[in-house]
C-alpha cells in the first residue's frame, strides 16, 4: 500500500465501545480532534439489557438497555465514526519512534491513528493453557493478517461465538485451507463447505509439536488430540496485551500510571481493562481522563515538532 491508498489518520483511535470506549471518543470529538470508535461486532453488549443501574449518579435507576441507547445518541449526535469490525491487532506506523502513531487492522480494514485509546473490557473466557507463548508462534486472532501465511495448509478454529463462522469460511474459501471448526458455543453453524466441525469439544492445552501446534481437547472428544499447523482464535475480543506488544499486565488487566497511561507511549486504557472496580461510573469517568491525556499529548508533540 503506498502513500496515496493510505487510509487517512485520525487523532485518536478508541477500541472498546463500553461506557468508557463512547466515554473517550466523546470528549476527544468534545475537544476538536478527529477519531473513530472501533466498536467490535456487539457495541455495548456487556451493558445492553433490562438489568438495573442503579449507581450511576444523576440517574437514579436506569437499565444497560436505556443507558445504551444514550451512548449511542450521543455519538451518533457529535457524528463519531463507529466501525463494527473487531480489532485484531495493532502495530506502530512507521519506524517505532513515539511519535509515529498506530495502524490498527480490523476486519477487512486497517485504520491509522496518532494515539490509541484502549477499552477492550475485560475477557469472559479466559486463555487456553499455553496461548499466550504461542503468541505468533502458531497461534493467530487474525485471518486478514495472517490467513494467507497458511494457504493449502490445516489449521484448527476455536471460536466463542457466531463471529467465527465468517473468519473461518475465509480461511477455507480465500486460502484453501483445511479448517476444523471447534465451536465453543450451540447454534445452526453456518460455514463454507469442507469446513469440518468438531462441536462439543473444548481446547484445553496448546503446544508446540513437530513443526505445529497440538491441540488438546476435553469434553466428547477428550484423548483425541489435534495437530495443525496454526490455530486462530477468535473471542468477542482480543486481550489487549494480545493486540499490541509492549503492553505489561498484571493478571487479567493492564499496567497504567495516573494519567491512564500504558507502557506504550502513546496508548491509554480505560475502563473494565484497568482493574476493579467493574463500574458504569468508573469507566465513564476513565474514559475522559485517558481522552484527556491522549488529546494532551498530541497537543505537546505538535508543540514539539513546532518548536514552541
Amino acid at each position: 500500500m503506498n502513500e496515496t491508498t493510505m487510509p487517512p489518520r485520525y487523532d485518536v483511535a478508541v477500541v472498546g465501545a463500553g461506557p468508557a470506549g463512547a466515554s473517550a471518543a466523546i470528549n476527544v470529538k468534545n475537544r476538536g480532534r478527529s477519531v473513530v470508535l472501533l466498536a467490535g461486532q456487539t457495541p455495548f453488549s456487556h451493558i445492553s439489557g433490562p438489568h438495573l443501574i442503579a449507581n450511576f449518579a444523576g440517574f437514579g435507576e436506569t437499565t444497560g438497555e436505556e443507558l445504551a441507547a444514550a451512548l449511542g445518541r450521543h455519538l451518533s449526535a457529535l457524528e463519531v465514526p463507529v466501525v463494527t469490525e473487531k480489532v485484531t491487532r495493532i502495530v506502530r506506523d512507521g519506524a517505532g519512534a513515539p511519535t509515529d502513531g498506530f495502524v490498527l487492522f480490523a476486519g477487512d480494514e486497517i485504520h491509522r491513528a496518532r494515539a490509541v485509546v484502549l477499552a477492550t473490557g475485560v475477557l469472559l473466557e479466559g486463555s487456553i493453557e499455553g496461548e499466550e507463548d504461542l503468541l505468533g508462534l502458531g497461534v493467530s486472532y487474525c485471518v486478514t493478517c495472517d490467513g494467507r501465511l497458511f494457504a493449502g495448509r490445516r489449521v484448527v478454529f476455536i471460536s466463542y461465538g457466531p463471529p467465527g463462522e465468517d473468519e473461518a469460511s475465509e480461511l477455507a474459501d480465500a486460502f484453501g485451507v483445511e479448517v476444523t471448526y471447534l465451536p465453543q458455543y450451540e447454534a445452526d453453524y453456518r460455514l463454507a463447505a469442507g469446513v469440518r466441525v468438531l462441536a462439543g469439544s473444548r481446547p484445553e492445552r496448546l503446544a508446540r509439536v513437530d513443526g505445529g501446534v497440538q491441540v488438546a481437547l476435553g469434553g466428547g472428544r477428550a484423548g483425541e488430540p489435534l495437530v495443525a499447523d496454526a490455530v486462530f482464535v477468535s473471542r468477542e475480543a482480543v486481550a489487549p496485551a494480545a493486540l499490541l506488544d509492549g503492553l505489561d499486565t498484571d493478571g487479567p488487566h493492564l499496567v497504567v500510571d495516573g494519567r491512564l497511561q500504558t507502557t506504550v507511549p502513546g496508548v491509554f486504557a480505560a475502563g473494565d481493562c484497568t482493574g476493579e472496580p467493574y463500574q458504569v461510573a468508573k469507566a465513564v469517568g476513565q474514559g475522559q481522563v485517558a481522552a484527556l491525556a491522549a488529546v494532551r499529548l498530541l497537543r505537546e508533540q505538535t508543540e514539539v515538532v513546532a518548536g514552541v
